[in-house]
């Protein structure tokens, strides 16, 4: 046992001697052995650039020119508040135009007084042109006539009058948008049927327009004349007279 174990120890003495030998003699080894340490000394090379210095690169910064440009989102603009208004009435719904220069012409029906406590049917009816003169009134002319039926009272005859007429007419409504308006004429009349008068005339009414071509008006006038008087064909005297008439009319106008 101690033989074997002796031989195995001068067999390997022997080898580690005969590789030393072999190391040193031969060229080839020693230089394998240099080639081998330069690999355990060599100091580290650099290493790869990391993610942050790769972005300096030539082809990341045509990367990013390449890339659309993301539009940034615009805040929403803020609008002031729209003040109510409230919806406009009926009549103003339906006048949708202001007052206008324009022809009219009217019908009026209703009673007139030439003696004292005596009604005769009275019927007129005129016609002319408005010229606007302001933002609520109207100012022009007229040309007419009208004719009051004869009547009989307690056995007396009141004969029928017929009259031409012609003047100045004139409305104002009470607002821009009011539809209720006053009247106001003036002018000169003539009678030739049975009794041959004239003089003047003045009245004065209200209305209220239907519509921008349309209306309906209440009025009043008034006509004065003077009367000669004669006893036995001598001058005697001259009085001035009226006449009152109240009539219910419809105008047009357009």
């Amino acid at each position: 046992m101690k033989r074997t174990a002796v031989l195995a120890v001068s067999v390997l003495l022997a080898s580690w001697i005969a590789e030393a030998q072999a190391q040193s003699i031969s060229p080839a080894w020693n230089a394998y052995r240099k080639g081998q340490k330069p690999a355990a000394t060599q100091p580290q090379q650099a290493q790869p650039a990391q993610a942050g210095s790769a972005q300096s690169s030539p082809q990341y910064a045509q990367a990013q020119a390449d890339e659309p440009v993301q539009a940034t989102p615009t805040p929403p603009v803020l609008r002031a508040p729209v003040p109510y208004v409230p919806p406009p009435s009926p009549y103003q719904a339906r006048r949708k135009k202001p007052l206008q220069d324009g022809f009219f012409a009217g019908v009026q029906a209703g009673q007139g007084w030439v003696y004292d406590d005596v009604h005769q049917d009275f019927v007129s009816g005129n016609f002319g042109y408005r010229w606007l003169a302001g933002d609520v009134s109207l100012v022009g002319f007229e040309i007419g006539g009208g004719r009051l039926e004869q009547r009989t009272k307690d056995g007396w005859l009141f004969p029928s009058i017929r009259y031409a007429n012609i003047g100045a007419n004139a409305r104002f409504n009470f607002g821009e948008r009011n539809p209720w308006f006053a009247i106001a004429r003036l002018g000169y009349w003539t009678a030739d049927d049975d009794v041959d008068v004239d003089g003047g005339y003045a009245s004065f009414g209200m209305g209220v327009d239907v519509n921008r071509h349309f209306n309906i008006s209440l009025v009043y006038t008034r006509y004065a004349y003077a009367t000669d008087y004669y006893y036995n064909g001598d001058y005697y005297d001259t009085e001035i007279n009226s006449a009152d008439t109240v009539t219910l009319g419809i105008e047009g106008r357009f």
